[in-house]
């Protein structure tokens, strides 16, 4: 029994001294992807194609608009046969509109993950190359919308050291 607590102790013992020696950094990923000039040119092209996916459903819902007004200008004399077929033109023109916006919105997300993700490699890359040169065993991130560090008094801010490697002052 003796053995096995001193055994226990001297485990115990070894692996805190040796996290303690390992060396942790932190580094706001947020402000580094803010920071790298790609991704202003990435949320350029995200923003004109956005632009563009706006202007077809604004064309659309026009359109949809001057069919609905000219509807009711006409209604009364239309007989009851070309009302109903009209209501349904309406009806599947709306409902186009509605898939064309869902299938837009889905083509936004992937041209934005398309756009983006190589800058995240990028600054990925560089904060593994730069933990693997200055010797850190952990590399937190301190951004705010991530909340992976709550506190942060130690460890080394590697925001610097990653900036450079990337070439952005």
């Amino acid at each position: 029994m003796k053995k096995i607590i001193l055994l226990a102790a001297l485990f115990f013992g070894l692996s805190s001294t040796a996290f303690a020696q390992q060396k942790i950094g932190h580094i706001n990923a947020d402000e580094l992807l803010a920071l790298m000039p790609e991704t202003k040119a990435a949320q350029t092209e995200l923003e004109n194609f956005s632009n563009r996916l706006q202007a077809d459903l604004t064309e659309m819902e026009n359109e949809l608009t001057k069919k609905i007004e000219e509807f009711r200008r006409n209604e009364q004399m239309m007989t009851t046969s070309t009302r109903e077929i009209k209501t349904k033109e309406l009806q599947e023109l709306q409902g186009r509109i509605q898939q064309f916006s869902q299938s837009a919105q889905q083509e936004l997300q992937s041209k934005q993950v398309e756009l983006l993700q190589p800058v995240i490699d990028k600054a990925s890359k560089a904060i593994a190359d730069v933990a693997r040169e200055k010797g850190f065993a952990y590399v937190l991130d301190s951004s705010e919308s991530k909340a992976v560090v709550v506190f942060a008094e130690g460890g080394e801010d590697i925001m610097p050291l990653v900036k450079a490697k990337l070439g952005i002052q």
